[in-house]
């Protein structure tokens, strides 16, 4: 086990460390920012998944209780979600009981096991309320999908569990991210393979749903930094933004990409792609996840926009 979690100048106690939902796009990105390696869980729903040398892969379906293997940790990163709004919207049922009682589960097995850790709860820019601006940690909880239900009921009970326990728990609410191994369910990537589609076919129009929404879009090594800030750094029983406090709409992203693959694309509005409850503006406040260690984006959004597009176009 390593003696220390390093990275830069922000470092971890020693200690075994979990991070549940380790197959997920964030998952790998995160488990190297901590150095994870030998001593560290790394769980999803099976174990077949990339993970640095040593780090011991458990197949831990939620909310089942965890297996056997699954001991002390020093530190846990609840990643585990069914994390696509669009997804949320046609199997409610699911994300109910992946997202809520999934946690339940990894509290009770902390409250069991580790209750001294420190438990990093993933929830989302998904469980505030429309605003026109820029969203504090103070802004009402208001969530329009049941995505953003599931994550606002969670947060509800790991704070809960926190006081009834006393546990240290810290939740980020992180706005939309993007990179390399991102499921076609989100708008980026989907978008990559519809623009690699119309190179293949010959076909310049690509239908689109509402792309005037404005969001904070961070690459997802930026996330991961932030994630490791607040584990080392965050206050227990705080909640910290993961953003860049900079809009921008999802037609000017969609352009970049278009830009990017040096492609004459049209755009066509289809109404048949519009989602139902759009928040037209989503854009975090990244001040108090600024103020814990000067953390800010390293990607711009168009070297990460080329570093999507390149990942997309060598599989496709």
């Amino acid at each position: 086990m390593p003696d220390m979690h390093h990275s830069g100048n922000i470092s971890l106690e020693p200690g075994p460390i979990l991070v549940t939902g380790a197959a997920g796009f964030a998952g790998y990105h995160l488990m190297k920012e901590l150095g994870m390696g030998e001593g560290d869980f790394a769980a999803d729903v099976n174990t077949d998944f990339e993970a640095p040398e040593g780090v011991t892969r458990i197949s831990w379906r939620l909310p089942s209780t965890p297996p056997a293997e699954l001991e002390f940790v020093r530190y846990i990163i609840h990643l585990a979600a069914m994390s696509s709004v669009s997804e949320s919207l046609k199997e409610v049922h699911r994300v109910y009981k992946i997202n809520l009682m999934g946690t339940l589960s990894v509290l009770e097995y902390m409250i069991s096991e580790c209750p001294k850790a420190k438990m990093l709860f993933v929830s989302s820019s998904e469980v505030y309320k429309s605003t026109d601006d820029l969203i504090s940690e103070n802004c009402g909880i208001g969530p329009r999908n049941p995505y953003g239900t599931t994550k606002a009921a969670a947060e509800i009970a790991a704070f809960q569990f926190a006081r009834n326990y006393d546990l240290d728990i810290v939740i980020a609410r992180s706005f939309p991210h993007y990179g390399p191994g991102q499921s076609m369910d989100f708008a980026l990537p989907s978008f990559c393979r519809r623009i690699l589609d119309t190179r293949r076919s010959g076909n310049n129009v690509i239908r689109v749903g509402n792309l005037s929404p404005v969001r904070d879009y961070l690459y997802v090594t930026d996330v991961v930094r932030a994630y490791r800030c607040i584990l080392s750094r965050g206050m227990s029983g705080s909640v910290y933004n993961v953003c860049t406090g900079a809009g921008i709409s999802i037609a000017d992203m969609v352009s970049m990409l278009i830009d990017i693959s040096g492609m004459d694309i049209k755009l066509k509005t289809d109404p048949d792609l519009f989602r139902p409850s759009d928040v037209e503006f989503q854009v975090g406040d990244p001040s108090r996840l600024q103020s814990l260690a000067g953390w800010k984006p390293e990607v711009d959004r168009i070297e990460g926009l080329r570093k999507l597009f390149s990942w997309w176009e060598a599989r496709l």
